[in-house]
């Protein structure tokens, strides 16, 4: 076999020849081959290694949506990747204000609840969304309690003032359903307060219970006229099982409030009952009735909540 390998090529219209190493030739090959396996080596090897070319199975990016009130059902879309939220709600406020025999006292409907929880969810579920209303109210203190004309419920189960002299409506619940958008498909819900009755001078101002709670608030008899039971806050196994606050029956009386169970509505110149909390459905769950101390949405803390509802989901 040759060492060498006779290479022509044409200058100036000549001929020039050389002599060529096979041996060289052959080196040069094979450096080229090795450093075409290093590449594939590289684009194939080290990247499955390091799982680059693994499909991606991670969940969407972290983000946070915040409802209010709207008076008709919202909708939450589960964002692709996403199998569980987060949930924090608050029910509304009962309705305020009015007075029967002195404008310098008027009752105040109890405030609304908490109630927070993980729910495990599919992406591209639906999550339905209900955000309580605060229950109607008179205009001011200045405004004497209504003559047949009733203080409406909030919106999702406050309960309606009594028809002869109105107290304030119930605020309505906030709850949120999966699987469906039946009461029986609630996961969890924050009670709204009882409306306010009749102040009468003063001495015991006849406020609505506070809603949300695993038991909701009841307030004491009002002692001002002989001893006049307040509507009863409702529980998990008591109160008005359609989630419906109590409608004023006597004069003078708040509605209750919506909840998990609907909050009663009681005697003559009483505030109705707050509406239950309920966390059955979701995990991690907690939920703190509106007379005690409990997350604020806009950031720290405060004691109930006031005016409508609100639901933040997080994920």
């Amino acid at each position: 076999m040759p060492l060498f390998l006779k290479r022509c090529h044409k200058i100036e219209n000549k001929m020039v020849c050389s002599n060529y190493s096979i041996i060289i030739f052959y080196v040069k090959i094979y450096i080229y081959l090795i450093a075409l396996l290093n590449v594939l080596y590289a684009q194939i090897a080290l990247p499955s290694f390091h799982g680059a070319h693994k499909p991606h199975t991670s969940v969407s990016s972290s983000g946070s949506q915040t409802f209010s009130y709207t008076g008709s059902q919202q909708t939450f879309t589960v964002p692709s990747g996403v199998t569980t939220i987060t949930i924090k709600m608050w029910g509304a406020q009962g309705g305020s204000g009015g007075y029967w025999s002195n404008s310098n006292y008027c009752g105040t409907g109890g405030k609304g609840g908490y109630s927070t929880g993980n729910l495990s969810v599919t992406a591209g579920s639906s999550v339905y969304v209900y955000v309580g209303g605060k229950g109607e109210s008179h205009s001011s203190c200045s405004e004497r309690m209504r003559q047949r004309n009733p203080l409406q419920g909030g919106w999702n189960g406050g309960g309606d003032g009594d028809y002869s002299y109105s107290g304030g409506g119930g605020g309505g619940a906030s709850d949120i359903r999966y699987n469906g958008t039946s009461i029986g498909d609630r996961v969890i819900v924050a009670g709204g307060g009882g409306g306010h009755g009749n102040a009468g001078n003063g001495t015991q101002l006849s406020d609505g219970g506070a809603g949300g709670g695993l038991v909701a608030e009841t307030k004491a008899n009002n002692t001002q006229y002989g001893n006049r039971t307040p509507g009863a806050g409702a529980t998990q196994s008591s109160g008005n099982s359609n989630g419906v606050g109590s409608t004023g029956v006597e004069n003078l009386t708040g509605g209750g409030g919506g909840g998990y169970y609907g909050g009663g509505a009681g005697a003559n110149s009483t505030g109705g009952g707050g509406g239950s909390g309920y966390i059955g459905g979701v995990s991690s769950g907690s939920t703190i009735t509106g007379n005690a101390s409990m997350p604020d949405p806009d950031g720290g803390t405060m004691t109930g909540r006031e005016g409508d509802g609100v639901i933040i989901i997080t994920w």
